[in-house]
């Protein structure tokens, strides 16, 4: 005895719906993230071991901003780039604390976009709430 069965009638319009708008939703999801990484990457030197240079020269400079007689030999990092990036240890000890803060300003929107998108993106009830979503993502200039 054969029994043929219809998937056709075990799978409701209800779940293909709903497959197809978690497939979006994770679609949406992917191509975010996708944009995140590029922005960031724009911003960011690909080195192994570059951020955390960067985290040490932004705490060398408060350090030698906070000091009240600095002694350029306590700050290797400021030392080796003195008269390459700027002819002083201040101006370069400003200029690392700047750079840091444009970094965390930067860093700040595109965390809030890649948020908020996630959290709208997995409350949408439909396709075109998903596309909708994407579409009102604001990107920093």
């Amino acid at each position: 005895m054969t029994i043929t069965i219809d998937l056709g009638q075990l799978i409701t319009s209800e779940a293909k719906q709903a497959f197809s708008l978690e497939r979006a939703k994770s679609i949406a999801l992917d191509v975010i993230n996708t944009r995140i990484e590029k922005e960031r990457a724009a911003l960011l030197t690909d080195m192994v071991g570059q951020e955390m240079i960067y985290l040490a020269k932004e705490a060398e400079a408060k350090a030698w901003q906070a000091a009240t007689k600095p002694d350029l030999a306590d700050y290797p990092l400021l030392a080796a780039e003195v008269g390459i990036t700027a002819d002083n240890a201040d101006a370069l000890a400003a200029l690392w604390l700047s750079m840091a803060d444009q970094w965390r300003q930067t860093a700040a929107r595109l965390e809030s976009i890649r948020l908020k998108t996630k959290a709208d993106i997995g409350a949408a009830e439909t396709l075109d709430a998903v596309t909708s979503v994407e579409d009102g993502i604001v990107w920093p200039a």
